[in-house]
């Protein structure tokens, strides 16, 4: 099978990572992982040719388990693959965005009500912010570090009031902690919100850099 090349960004591993899931195999453009607890398997490739699809296809049968099986595909996406997954019974279930910044570029102190405080944890793999709000927890962010970058999470919120700003302290955070490691690359991973499959309410200081659409198999 053909890709435009033999290995894929460094950031591909990392987000699977940070995601916790387990990389089975990282080799010939292709990226294999499987959910923490087995009940998905992913494969992460640049968009296949068409002629090429039936191998990948393939790849998929041969290596995942039965259950829930994700092809995601990093790039512009290819309409005439797209159909072909949908005759195949492959939902489009995901559209995301990798964003990419400077350290240098984005805000790296923000501001908390005074009813809330910011932990930080090292962990094996990455290191985790939280924000509690009057003792209960609202929200969370993740970052990954890398080779001459570093993977932030998108912050997961689950306060009602003050979104925004936990939202702002997390990354703020995130990225001076990266900074912190002289990292000048940022990458974040995050969902779609226009019709083209790119992000336009983002951070200041983060652009668009690559797609990743998601396809499903049950």
């Amino acid at each position: 099978m053909s890709f435009e090349s033999t290995t894929l960004p460094h950031w591909v591993q990392a987000f699977a990572v940070l995601r916790d899931r387990t990389v089975l195999r990282d080799e010939d453009g292709q990226l294999h992982s499987v959910s923490e607890d087995g009940s998905d398997y992913e494969i992460t490739s640049r968009w296949p040719a068409a002629s090429d699809l039936n191998g990948l296809l393939e790849e998929t049968t041969a290596d995942s388990p039965d259950s829930q099986t994700r092809l995601t595909f990093l790039g512009t996406p290819d309409a005439e693959v797209g159909r072909d997954l949908a005759t195949r019974g492959w939902t489009l279930t995901d559209r995301r965005v990798l964003l990419a910044a400077l350290s240098s570029d984005v805000e790296q102190v923000a501001q908390l009500p005074e009813t809330a405080t910011l932990f930080e944890a090292p962990m094996n793999d990455y290191d985790v912010v939280e924000i509690a709000d009057f003792d209960a927890t609202a929200g969370r962010g993740r970052v990954h570090f890398g080779d001459g970058f570093a993977l932030l999470a998108d912050p997961s919120i689950t306060a009602t009031a003050n979104v925004e700003q936990f939202r702002a302290a997390i990354l703020a955070n995130l990225s001076a902690a990266a900074a912190g490691q002289g990292l000048a690359v940022l990458f974040m991973v995050i969902c779609a919100d226009t019709a083209l499959g790119t992000r336009e309410h983002r951070p200041a200081g983060w652009s668009n850099a690559t797609q990743l659409t998601t396809f499903t198999r049950s």
